[in-house]
């Protein structure tokens, strides 16, 4: 038996206490990683929103297009043409490789872009464009 009583019970309460922090610490853990987990799908199905949204404002704006002038653009990798000249190839000063669509959700405002890359040929030789979108905010992160 323990003779120094004040020394046991000092003992006692620090593995006590010693418990209850690692108790303590796995559960701030799983809370953690949950919320975390739970902001990253947030932050996913908000970003994949906007980029719909986007994505049908491009669409609309192609739909209007007849299918000479849309195979056109397309073949230029270009959004749309600024000139008249439905017949021939647009000009590098009348081309349009960019929309950018203005999204308000909640008070901020989200400006997604929609820009064709740069050329790439693709297996067959074929030159194939590539639409990327981009998000950027006024404050507010996804």
């Amino acid at each position: 038996m323990w003779k120094n009583k004040k020394g046991a019970a000092l003992l006692q309460v620090l593995l006590i206490t010693a418990v209850l922090a690692g108790i303590a610490t796995m559960l701030l853990r799983a809370s953690l990683s949950r919320t975390t987990a739970a902001r990253k799908t947030r932050r996913t199905v908000s970003a994949q929103m906007l980029v719909n949204s986007c994505m049908a404002e491009v669409n609309t704006i192609w739909s209007i297009k007849s299918p000479d002038v849309f195979a056109r653009d397309l073949n230029q990798c270009i959004m749309y043409c600024n000139s008249t000249n439905l017949t021939g190839a647009c000009s590098s000063g009348n081309s349009v490789k960019s929309h950018q669509c203005k999204i308000t959700i909640d008070g901020y405002e989200y400006r997604v872009t929609a820009e064709f890359s740069d050329n790439a040929p693709s297996a067959d030789g074929n030159t194939k464009c590539e639409l990327v979108y981009t998000i950027e905010s006024d404050g507010d992160t996804l």
